[in-house]
């Protein structure tokens, strides 16, 4: 169950920010073979002066960064990892991120770091505090 973050400049429309959205949703579900259901994403868009890139580290060529952060549960080889990047980095260029501009960080954390409802108490055998 991966949280994803997604901040990007507010000059990007809201269409475009969903498609985004959309974009890194297709690609973990390429990447990392996760549920196709199993989507929470929340965007922020800020001021272009907010997002800070060096335009040339690592020898790229950065405009408009397009920052993706994943929170999810560790349970994830590096090679999945990785496929899970270029996954996302695809579909972000086919909505015309371009690759430079992609930044991506996975944090990982384990089962128990998560509370997904009440109905994740019911199938855990946890007791709903009302």
């Amino acid at each position: 169950m991966p949280l994803i973050t997604l901040e990007v400049s507010d000059t990007v429309p809201a269409e475009k920010r969903l498609a985004y959205a959309n974009a890194v949703h297709e690609g973990l579900v390429d990447g990392l073979g996760m549920d196709e259901a199993d989507r929470f994403q929340v965007i922020h868009p800020l001021p272009s002066g907010h997002l800070i890139a060096d335009p040339h580290y690592l020898g790229g060529e950065r405009r408009d960064v397009v920052y993706v952060r994943i929170l999810m549960v560790k349970m994830y080889d590096d090679a999945t990892k990785a496929e899970a990047f270029r996954s996302v980095a695809r579909r972000l260029e086919a909505e015309g991120v371009r690759p430079d501009d992609v930044f991506i960080a996975i944090s990982e954390n384990t089962l128990q770091d998560w509370y997904p409802g009440a109905r994740g108490d019911r199938e855990r055998g946890s007791e709903v505090v009302q």
